[in-house]
């Protein structure tokens, strides 16, 4: 009887060793440990920059909206007989014999700009207002009426500035009336078409504005706001430390040939000290009597510091400012301190930087030069 046996083939597969199985899954550990800190990194750097976009992205808004509205100001201004002398002969009976005396630019309509604590007295004044305001009319179309909707090229008031206040009239009514918060915010002084003032002010003799179109500037909001009757001040961002306005010429080709480095004399001479109003005669000559009078600055630098919510908070935290603290500005005056010299702008957003720096707050600086497009600087 015949007896077989199987034997394996030569070239047979051989199974893994227990040692060959513990090396690779050693490797596949450290692998899957190596992609796991890829990824974790990866993840945590996108979230960090998203989350300084998200921080940042209403101040962001607010900034587009004020270059946006500043860029339309206007002045309506046109040239005129030095005095009236139709008038003049009208109250001496017609007697007068004499004619017109020369033209000048006139304008029923104004452009100002200087410290927030200056020129909104109804905002709480010093550290409550820190940097700068500014206050122009522009074609907005802004009405209360919506049956002039269609009329888009209606004169408004606008006005800029930042404000340290509370959240007491814009907050919801179902929260809880106490623990109120405050912060740092952009205000928007923004009346409607019907309310524009600026008309009815009576004039100097020169026929320029004399009044303030602009006096309820900063006043606290109304909590019975209607559709037809709403405040005239409201916030655009919050956590906006500092609004910046420099009103600004066009360099000279000799200032443009001469390099970056600006000095007293070059571009920001109009508004030496940051403060510029279109009713003042500035700058006047003996060939320009009427200097910047009744003149938009054709270029006007705009700056813009925010903080995010995070470092507002701290402050807040550490300061006292809110709720039981009665609203003290957590950096009193030291915003103000740094900005004198118009034409060391840059240098004084330095020392700004190195004040917000110390506090360990994150912050971002936006910048912009506007054109004023209806700046007639030639007439």
């Amino acid at each position: 009887m015949k007896s077989y046996r199987h034997t394996m083939p030569s070239g047979g597969r051989r199974a893994f060793t227990l040692v060959e199985l513990l090396v690779s899954l050693a490797v596949l550990t450290i692998l899957l440990l190596i992609n796991a800190q890829v990824i974790g990194q990866v993840q945590a750097t996108w979230s960090a920059s998203n989350a300084r976009v998200s921080q940042f992205r209403e101040a962001r808004t607010a900034f587009d909206i004020i270059t946006r509205n500043l860029s339309q100001a206007t002045l309506n201004t046109f040239m005129d007989y030095q005095t009236n002398y139709l008038a003049t002969a009208a109250s001496t009976s017609g007697t007068s014999t004499g004619g017109p005396g020369s033209y000048v630019r006139k304008s029923d309509l104004q452009f100002i700009c200087g410290k927030a604590s200056v020129l909104v007295p109804a905002g709480g004044g010093g550290a409550s207002l820190p940097g700068h305001a500014v206050f122009f009319q522009a074609p907005l179309g802004v009405t209360e009426n919506p049956n002039y909707v269609g009329l888009d090229r209606l004169l408004c008031p606008r006005g800029y500035f930042v404000q340290f206040s509370s959240d007491e009239f814009f907050k919801p009514a179902f929260l809880p009336s106490g623990n109120l918060r405050y912060r740092y915010r952009l205000m928007e002084y923004s009346p409607p078409a019907e309310k524009n003032s600026i008309y009815s002010l009576p004039k100097s003799a020169s026929g320029t504005v004399s009044g303030n179109w602009f006096a309820d500037a900063g006043a606290k909001m109304r909590k019975d706001e209607t559709a037809t009757n709403i405040s005239t001040t409201r916030p655009v961002a919050d956590n906006i430390l500092m609004l910046i306005i420099s009103p600004r010429r066009e360099p000279t080709a000799a200032e443009a040939t001469a390099g970056s480095k600006e000095s007293a004399s070059g571009p920001t001479s109009i508004a030496p000290s940051y403060t510029y109003d279109s009713t003042q005669i500035v700058g006047a000559t003996t060939t320009a009597t009427q200097g910047t009078q009744n003149l938009l600055p054709p270029l006007v630098r705009v700056v813009l510091v925010a903080i995010d919510e995070k470092s507002a908070d701290r402050l807040d935290q550490q300061k006292g400012t809110g709720g039981t603290g009665g609203g003290t500005p957590p950096f009193g005056d030291t915003l103000n301190t740094p900005f004198s010299q118009a034409y060391q702008l840059d240098t004084e957003i330095a020392a700004l930087v190195k004040i917000l720096s110390a506090q360990n707050v994150n912050y971002r600086v936006f910048s912009a030069t506007v054109q004023l497009r209806g700046a007639k600087w030639g007439i």
